[in-house]
C-alpha cells in the first residue's frame, strides 16, 4: 500500500516551484491525499483548502456526459447528422453526434495551426469566438471520410458544445453546474467565463500567454481559448465525478455501454498497452493496471490527468493529479505512479 510519506515523496519530485494536488479514491473512500507549493494567496473560495486548476481536456468527458444525457431524454440521438444544427459544414450531412464524440470526425483540429498560438501569446485575454475558430480551423479540410479513421479535434467538442447551447438555449456553465456539479456535491467545481475567474486558481506562470517572458495565466489568460469550454476544479472533485461516472451513478446502463464502446487509438506512445477512445473518455484495455479510463488534460500554466482502474488489484481505484506548471504528460505520470505503488 502506498504509505502518505511516499505520496508525499511523488509530489516533492517535480519541477522546482510546481504547485500540485494528488487524491486517490477507494471504493469512494479518501484514502491518500497529498499536495505540494500550494500558494496561500490563492483559494477556491468555495470551501475547500485545495486551490483548484484548470483540467484543459479533461472538460471533455463532462461534455459527453452532457450530450448522453440529452440522448436519454429524447433531445437528440448520437445517430443524428450535424447537418440538423450545421448544413453549411463540410460533409455535415456524414458526421454524426457519435462521430464527434469519440473523434471520428474527419474534422481537423486548431492545436497544430501557428496561429492559434501566436494568437493566444499576443492577444491572451482576447480570444477566438466560434465562427473565428470553424473558420481558421475548417480551411484545412476534412482529414477523412467520417468514421473511416481517428484524429483528435477540439473542433468538434467545440460543435458539441454549441449543439447542447442551442438544444437548452442555456450556456455550458449553467448546463454543467445543474446537471452534474451541484447535483453530485462537486462544490469546487466550475466552468470559468472570463479572466477574473481564473483568480481563485492556484497560481501558475506561463510563457505561453506572453510574447515576452512568463506571466501569471490567471492575469492574462481568457478561458475562451479554449474553444468548448474548460473545467476548473480540484483532484477531489474530480476523482469523485470519475469514479461515479464509470461505477454508474451518473448516466443509464445504456449511456454508459456507448460511453465505453471504445475504438483503437493509432501512433499513441508505446507506455499505453491498447490505448482507445471512447465517448469523451481515454481508455487503455491493456496497462499494467487493467483496464483504465478517464482523461488527460494540459494547456497554459496547468495540467489535470483523472482515472479510473475498475479491476484494480486490492479494487476499483480513481486517481486524479493536478498539476500548475508545464510538463508534458506530468499529471499522467503522477497518476501512473501513483496506481502502480497502490497495491
Amino acid at each position: 500500500m502506498l504509505t502518505p510519506e511516499q505520496m508525499d515523496t511523488l509530489l516533492a519530485d517535480l519541477p522546482e516551484g510546481c504547485g500540485a494536488a494528488a487524491l486517490v479514491l477507494r471504493r469512494g473512500d479518501v484514502i491518500l491525499q497529498a499536495s505540494v507549493n500550494l500558494s496561500p494567496d490563492s483559494s477556491t473560495g468555495l470551501g475547500s483548502p485545495v486551490p483548484l486548476f484548470l483540467a484543459y481536456s479533461c472538460t471533455k468527458t463532462f461534455i459527453a456526459a452532457l450530450v448522453l444525457r440529452l440522448s436519454e431524454e429524447g433531445r437528440l440521438a448520437l445517430t443524428d447528422p450535424v447537418s440538423r444544427w450545421f448544413p453549411d459544414l463540410p460533409h455535415s450531412s456524414a458526421i454524426t453526434v457519435c462521430h464527434l464524440l469519440n473523434h471520428t470526425s474527419g474534422l481537423p483540429d486548431y492545436g497544430p495551426l501557428a496561429a492559434y498560438h501566436q494568437a493566444v501569446r499576443r492577444t491572451p485575454s482576447r480570444p477566438w469566438n466560434s465562427d473565428e475558430f470553424l473558420a481558421r480551423t475548417l480551411v484545412q479540410g476534412v482529414l477523412f471520410e467520417p468514421g473511416k479513421g481517428w484524429s483528435y479535434s477540439n473542433i468538434g467538442y467545440l460543435l458539441l458544445r454549441m449543439i447542447v447551447e442551442t438544444l437548452t438555449g442555456e450556456r455550458l456553465a449553467g448546463l454543467l453546474a445543474a446537471r452534474f456539479f451541484h447535483p453530485l456535491g462537486l462544490g469546487d467545481t466550475f466552468v470559468p467565463e472570463t479572466v477574473a475567474d481564473l483568480g481563485r486558481l492556484q497560481p501558475s506562470r506561463s510563457g505561453l500567454v506572453a510574447e515576452e517572458g512568463a506571466v501569471d495565466v490567471r492575469r492574462v489568460y481568457h478561458p475562451g481559448w479554449v474553444s468548448h469550454g474548460v473545467v476548473a476544479s480540484t483532484p477531489a472533485d474530480m476523482a469523485e465525478f470519475c469514479r461515479r461516472l464509470f461505477t454508474g451513478a451518473v448516466l443509464s446502463r445504456d449511456s454508459l455501454a456507448a460511453m465505453t464502446t471504445l475504438i483503437p487509438v493509432p501512433g499513441a506512445p508505446p507506455r499505453y498497452g491498447r490505448p482507445c477512445y471512447g465517448l469523451g473518455i481515454m481508455a487503455d484495455r491493456a496497462s499494467r493496471f487493467g483496464m483504465l479510463l478517464g482523461h488527460n488534460g494540459g494547456g497554459p500554466g496547468y495540467g489535470a490527468s483523472v482515472f479510473h482502474a475498475p479491476d484494480h488489484h486490492g479494487g476499483p481505484l480513481t486517481v486524479c493529479a493536478m498539476v500548475a506548471c508545464e510538463a508534458p504528460d506530468l499529471a499522467e505520470r503522477l497518476v501512473m505512479a501513483v496506481l502502480e505503488e497502490t497495491a
